[in-house]
């Protein structure tokens, strides 16, 4: 799959890029196992709670970003393994669409939020007063992530396809069904709002790098 031109990656490459993309997948899979849960009652507590987490947000936040910085370059090699076909184009190309999405709910959820919080905490007399604040950061991560899970998953079909066309008919077929079944649970996340969907969806691309390292590690 990857010799398909005189300036292919050798196999021993191909190889230890395969490891860095499974192993991308894994961390993506620890990360969210380890990411804060919630279960405040009041807004003060929620932002109290946000203020005590602020280094675990911070280390997994920006772990994620990590991740799909280091997908994309495995993704660029995969894609550029299926010669040039622009199905591949057109799939890295909407999973970089969806990272620099992805990128910025991170930041927002991870980063910025935390830090207003720790702000705020210190005055509890003023905390209410930073509700308008959370409710504007919220309403941008609940359409920033699932818009960015989108066409990440929009990828992910458009990667089976052009798999298909390659003849790896397993992978591809796998990567369609995936990408379309992610479509369908990120539309009625839209409309449910459930948060599970978008775990789920994230847990979805995570298996997906693995597979994707596993078959640079067959090439």
């Amino acid at each position: 799959m990857i010799d398909d031109s005189s300036d292919a990656s050798p196999p021993g490459r191909t190889r230890r890029l395969g490891i860095l993309t499974i192993a991308t997948g894994i961390a993506g899979f620890a990360l969210l196992a380890v990411h804060p849960g919630g279960d405040a009652k009041t807004f003060a507590d929620f932002v109290r709670g946000e203020a005590a987490d602020r280094t675990i947000d911070a280390v997994v936040h920006g772990g994620f970003v990590v991740v799909l910085a280091l997908q994309l370059i495995c993704y660029a090699v995969f894609s550029r393994g299926l010669g040039y076909r622009v199905s591949a184009l057109a799939a890295f190309v909407f999973f970089a669409i969806g990272t620099s999405f992805l990128c910025a709910s991170l930041l927002l959820d991870g980063l910025v939020a935390p830090a207003i919080a720790a702000r705020y905490v210190a005055k509890p007399g003023k905390i209410e007063s930073a509700r308008v604040l959370f409710v504007l950061l919220g309403t941008m991560v609940s359409l920033l992530m699932p818009i960015g899970l989108a066409f990440q998953s929009a990828a992910i079909a458009t990667w089976g396809w052009a798999l298909t066309a390659s003849g790896l008919r397993v992978l591809g077929g796998v990567g369609l069904g995936f990408g379309v079944l992610l479509l369908v649970a990120l539309g009625i996340s839209f409309v449910t709002a459930n948060p599970v969907i978008l775990m789920g969806a994230i847990a979805a691309t995570a298996l997906w790098a693995i597979l994707v390292g596993a078959q640079l590690m067959r090439a």
